[in-house]
């Protein structure tokens, strides 16, 4: 399963579709509060998270995740227009896409994150 985080509703809609498209499993969530609470118990394979939220930013986001035993090592792609989030805190996730980007780029960065595994949901 795939969590994708991000307060702009229009653009988590089309990640989330575009990738179900391809064969994997997506959830959405509207914030970073939101989003912890849907990961806790839950097996999540990868988070993808806008940076540039209200109350918790993705940065943020990822660096509770990478304090968590239980998430540290959930792979994290963050994305965003601002650099400065891009630069923020680089150890706390493991890849970024500038806004905006091309679908394909991030189904190949899911892929990356995903390792070996992702060629099993390829439905195309």
């Amino acid at each position: 399963m795939i969590l994708i985080i991000d307060d702009d509703e229009s653009m988590a809609e089309t990640c989330s579709m575009f990738l179900e498209a391809h064969g994997f499993d997506v959830s959405v969530a509207a914030s970073g509060a939101e989003a912890l609470a849907r990961i806790q118990g839950k097996s999540h394979q990868l988070i993808i998270s806008d940076c540039a939220m209200p109350g918790m930013s993705g940065v943020e986001l990822s660096e509770k995740l990478r304090g968590d035993p239980s998430t540290a090592t959930l792979p994290i792609l963050l994305m965003s227009a601002s650099l400065r989030c891009e630069i923020a805190n680089s150890s706390s996730y493991d890849a970024f896409l500038r806004k905006p980007f091309l679908a394909e780029n991030l189904l190949v960065e899911v892929r990356k994150l995903l390792g070996a595994s992702a060629d099993s949901y390829e439905q195309v």
